[in-house]
């Protein structure tokens, strides 16, 4: 049985703005149980977006972020450079079985992405299927962990082609509710020239508009979501509530450089 799914139109917008859209759906469906949301969507200008850990001292401690915009998701992971790319957000209610914990929808929203890139010559996977036993990342230089860019880490949901990393995801959960957005590589950037897109691995309009369409059709296909055009009066309420989030929040310095737990520990170990 199918689950009603609200479509709002392709856009593009800001960091804050686009992430407090994002945060608006996620409320919509802990608030409305029966229906989802989903929107894919671009950046104006270029993004940085930070992980809801990470901290702002390691993007200065970068010279290529120095002048790029940043805004801190609410999602956790590891930071995306938004530039050449279509992100879409998928906002499920307690009662779709993708609200579930555990990796059900990573697999049925890359899936389905999978299918698409596969229908077009690419050969594209999980990295636990191109990789079942996958080397862990090298660790980056004055970080033990995880490194800064989402699209050099390794997760087993990701999508890979050509070893390269050009699909990766993360969550938030609220009240039995799920926010899955993600990122879709498109093309490289020139800030992030080691990182190949879609379209520079086959030949394809790079364009995130020529995605929108076929990447809607397949995540409705597999996840058996029943898409219904979002109307006027629908939109301009979800994105009321996003510019009332995105002042109080997204375009607030002290939530862009919020510190991490380690970071503060530093802190106070710096202090005392």
């Amino acid at each position: 049985m199918s689950f009603d799914c609200y479509l709002l139109p392709f856009a593009t917008a800001d960091g804050p703005a686009n992430m407090a859209l994002d945060e608006a759906l996620l409320e919509r469906v802990c608030e409305t149980p029966q229906v989802g949301y989903l929107r894919l969507y671009g950046w104006s200008p270029a993004t940085l977006s930070l992980g809801y850990f990470q901290d702002l001292e390691d993007v200065a401690a970068d010279p290529r972020w120095r002048g790029a915009p940043v805004v801190r998701r609410a999602t956790g992971g590891g930071a995306i450079w938004h530039d050449r790319e279509l992100t879409y957000a998928l906002a499920l209610p307690a009662g779709h079985p993708g609200a579930l914990p555990g990796p059900w929808l990573y697999r049925g929203v890359h899936g389905a992405i999978v299918a698409e890139l596969r229908a077009r010559g690419l050969d594209a996977r999980s990295r636990d299927e191109a990789e079942p036993d996958p080397a862990p990342a090298p660790p980056v230089v004055g970080r033990p962990h995880r490194p800064f860019l989402c699209f050099t880490d390794r997760d087993p949901s990701d999508i890979v082609a050509a070893l390269s990393k050009v699909v990766g995801s993360a969550q938030r959960r609220r009240s039995g509710a799920v926010l899955q957005h993600g990122s879709i590589l498109l093309s490289r950037s020139e800030r992030t020239p080691e990182l190949p897109g879609i379209c520079d691995l086959i030949d394809a309009d790079a364009t995130p508009e020529a995605w929108v369409e076929p990447i809607t059709r397949s995540i409705a296909a597999v996840l058996d979501l029943a898409m219904i055009p979002a109307d006027a009066p629908l939109s301009e309420s979800l994105h009321d509530r996003a510019r009332e989030l995105e002042q109080a929040i997204y375009r607030d310095a002290s939530w862009t450089g919020r510190l991490s737990p380690a970071a503060r520990r530093r802190a106070r170990a710096v202090a005392d």
